[in-house]
């Protein structure tokens, strides 16, 4: 594997080291993306290594994957036993994440490193860099790291191999797909590119698939569930149900409107870059077009969904870029490359419609947080909050109960004594008789605020039908 990249050369490892720092420092900031992040993916884990969880309905549905939420229990499970008051335990599985993720800045590195110097080391950089890529690294979602997989198992594919390269490209490829099926299509279009005619190939990639079919089935039947049922269920429910199309829709031009929210006007350089470097690898245009066609033709959308064809895009402008310098010479001229691609990374990352990302639900966590170090909790109750899913033993790190009551639950939250904690907007904090104010995890917006009165919890059989996995049950949420 080693005489795939040129691993004495100084310039590659500075390039890995740097980001490795910027992955980190991103690991480490309080955001959270999307809700699948801790519900569909932490959530579990914690179930799997420390105890009680929230399930939603499509953990009720048996709709996801057990494969990540293993791969994350223990990370999760070493953090809470060395500090289970911090966020240790959401660190480590997200610092696991980070390591997978610099699997697609050796895989851009060894594109380009068969191509030229000047095309592995530049990248390497973009990809190392690009703020998409440094913002997804960390996110414990199946989309950054079927990414990464994919462009592990291309640079393994894509030029000279051997029956052993074959069979690890396919087995990176086949864990891209359990990872994330979507992918499924870009998948067949890089092993249709691969293998072509060439039935060896074929085997030697179906060999390698197996393996990683086999370690998803494992997970599932170690979680007690059907192996693959999680993939007819999704389907079902998001696709023919429909289900997804509840949490919003857009038209099939969708994706183009995001992407020039977030790129803007350098939307033009990258494609044109990218449609030059898809010279030197044209079946990874194709398996990113294939993947954006794909998921434009489902009415729910989510920007992530299409990380894999704006990695690609970004990793075939790189080596475009590459093609262009060569008509200069001397390290000056690679210099300016590298800034110039540097200042458009963060001009998009800071400018763009993905400036908003970098603050996402840092006011749950430290709500959460505030709720999680009271000595004396004994249950928390989320009063009236205007989001229909706060709740998670993740975030709060303690094994007692947690109540959730809506609007019209109002007369039960303050009859009930199960709790004596309670989360709840500012504005409904007067509600709580015989509670006072701790603090607020968004000192201007004040949504959700933590509350505590004196005295013990006392649950009483009226109270069950507000614990929270009963309430989203009975709320379909």
């Amino acid at each position: 594997m080693t005489g795939l990249l040129p691993i004495r050369d100084r310039g590659l490892w500075i390039i890995l080291a740097f980001a490795l720092l910027l992955r980190v420092a991103v690991a480490c900031w309080p955001v959270i993306h999307h809700a699948d992040e801790l519900w569909q993916y932490l959530e579990p884990a914690h179930h799997l290594s420390v105890g009680p969880w929230v399930q939603t309905w499509e953990a009720r549905a048996g709709a996801r994957s057990w494969l990540l939420p293993i791969l994350f229990a223990g990370p999760m499970w070493i953090g809470h036993a060395l500090a289970p008051t911090t966020m240790l335990d959401v660190l480590l599985p997200r610092l696991l994440c980070v390591i997978l993720s610099l699997g697609a800045v050796l895989a851009a590195a060894g594109l380009g490193f068969r191509l030229s110097r000047t095309h592995g080391l530049i990248a390497a950089f973009l990809t190392a860099i690009w703020y998409e890529l440094v913002y997804f690294a960390p996110r414990t979602l199946s989309e950054p790291i079927a990414t990464a997989l994919f462009l592990a198992s291309a640079w393994l594919l894509l030029g000279d191999r051997t029956r052993r390269r074959t069979m690890i490209g396919g087995l990176l490829l086949g864990l891209c797909v359990v990872v994330r099926f979507q992918y499924a299509p870009a998948a067949l279009v890089l092993a249709i590119g691969a293998a072509g005619p060439r039935w060896r190939d074929w085997v030697d990639l179906a060999a390698g698939g197996l393996v990683a079919l086999f370690a998803s089935a494992a997970s599932d039947l170690a979680a007690g569930a059907t192996p693959f049922e999680w993939i007819i269920r999704n389907v079902t429910l998001n696709l023919v149900a429909n289900r997804s199309a509840g949490f919003g829709t857009s038209p099939a031009y969708g994706y183009v409107t995001v992407l020039a929210g977030l790129w803007g006007l350098a939307a033009i350089p990258i494609l044109a870059l990218a449609a030059i470097g898809a010279r030197r690898y044209p079946v990874l245009l194709v398996a990113a077009l294939i993947n954006f066609a794909v998921h434009s033709a489902i009415p729910h959308k989510e920007y992530r969904f299409i990380l894999l064809t704006t990695t690609i895009l970004v990793v075939l402008a790189a080596l475009g870029s590459a093609d262009l310098l060569r008509r200069f010479r001397g390290s000056r001229a690679l210099a300016v490359l590298a800034g110039g691609w540097f200042l458009l990374s963060g001009a998009c990352g800071g400018l763009g419609s993905s400036a908003a990302e970098w603050g996402q639900n840092g006011k749950l966590i430290a709500a959460w947080r505030i709720a999680g170090t009271v000595p004396d909790v004994c249950g928390v109750g989320i009063y009236r909050v205007t989001e229909p899913l706060v709740a998670s033993y993740t975030l709060y790190r303690r094994d007692t109960p947690i109540y959730q009551f809506a609007d019209i639950d109002a007369q039960a939250a303050h009859a009930s004594r199960a709790f004596n904690v309670a989360i709840a907007p500012w504005s409904r904090g007067a509600d709580l008789g015989g509670y006072r104010l701790l603090g607020c995890g968004d000192s201007k917006r004040r949504n959700f605020c933590v509350y505590q009165r004196p005295g013990p919890c006392v649950a009483k059989p009226a109270d069950t039908a507000f614990e929270i996995n009963h309430f989203l049950e009975r709320r379909d949420i």
